[in-house]
């Protein structure tokens, strides 16, 4: 879908390099190619334009019809998407000093349908507001991530079923997504608002509210994985330890059994001069001797815990 504003807020559905705001949303394969004909950039611009896997950066675009054109990438995050790599997409953003065009899969930041703030406000601080409002989208998402990791750490003391250890690794995966995205793109920012404070166009509160808002979601991102890996380190001690205690009672029943099973293999022996041999009720004597050292056995082993 592609949408245009001119500089009085106004929606126009013609001539590109006229218009201030240019939004196009989930753009198709003909949308992106008039678009590169038209401002004649880089036709590699847009070749991950929906990958998780794309590299956020800022650079200039010296070719672009557009004069003192420049490139920023960075990303933002749809969470209905249940796989991390459908979540997280690029958001392109071409701009100069007086245009501005954003490639989304998503809806852009509400302020973009107040006509007044596209008239009033510059490119630099529109594209500003945006990467706020994507930085938003993280923030939830993190606040989520980090209810599932509360409860995961309660999980973890009590626990060791598989649909939790299948949940702290989806988490995990998770995590290493966004802390490789969200370096790239602390140094892409750090670039893009260096640039903004050289030339002075945007509001250096607003640069700082958003160097600000990027190193807190860089700094949760990274507390929230050294949790999960705590939480992972628990889970795996906490199964070596029932995997030991099985171990300790599994033995400890063995060697209860071995006992009666000793005694009745002695006895077993065709030799003569065994004790009761020539007795009735010398069957039931070495049965009943070889369960009484089985009992004293086990109440032995309970007593030194190896039977719990």
């Amino acid at each position: 879908m592609l949408t245009m504003y001119n500089n009085q807020g106004q929606l126009i559905s013609h001539d590109l390099l006229s218009a201030k705001l240019i939004i196009l949303v989930q753009p198709t394969a003909a949308e992106l190619n008039h678009l590169e004909k038209t401002i004649n950039c880089d036709t590699h611009i847009f070749t991950k334009q929906t990958s998780a896997t794309e590299v956020s950066h800022f650079n200039a675009l010296p070719d672009c019809k557009l004069k003192g054109a420049h490139i920023f990438v960075s990303f933002n995050l749809d969470p209905k998407q249940s796989e991390i790599e459908d979540s997280l997409y690029p958001t392109i953003a071409i701009f100069n000093s007086q245009h501005l065009i954003l490639i989304l899969q998503k809806s852009p930041t509400p302020i973009f349908q107040d006509k007044t703030s596209i008239t009033k406000l510059s490119v630099e601080v529109l594209l500003i507001k945006q990467l706020l409002y994507q930085n938003y989208q993280f923030n939830k998402e993190l606040d989520n991530i980090k209810q599932a990791i509360d409860e995961l750490d309660h999980a973890a003391r009590t626990t060791t079923k598989t649909q939790s250890l299948k949940q702290a690794t989806d988490l995990m995966k998770t995590l290493v997504y966004f802390n490789h995205t969200m370096n790239d793109q602390t140094t892409s920012i750090n670039s893009l608002t260096k640039f903004f404070k050289e030339q002075h166009l945007a509001d250096s509160i607003l640069i700082i509210d958003l160097i600000l808002s990027q190193q807190r979601i860089t700094k949760q991102i990274k507390v929230y994985r050294d949790l999960l890996e705590s939480i992972n380190g628990l889970f795996s001690a906490m199964m070596d330890n029932h995997l030991n205690n099985l171990m300790k009672y599994l033995d400890s029943v063995a060697l209860i059994i071995s006992i009666p099973a000793l005694i009745s293999s002695i006895w077993g022996m065709n030799v003569g001069g065994l004790p009761g041999k020539e007795n009735k009720f010398g069957f039931l004597w070495v049965l009943l001797f070889g369960l009484a050292l089985a009992i004293i056995s086990s109440f032995f082993l309970r007593r030194k815990n190896y039977l719990k």
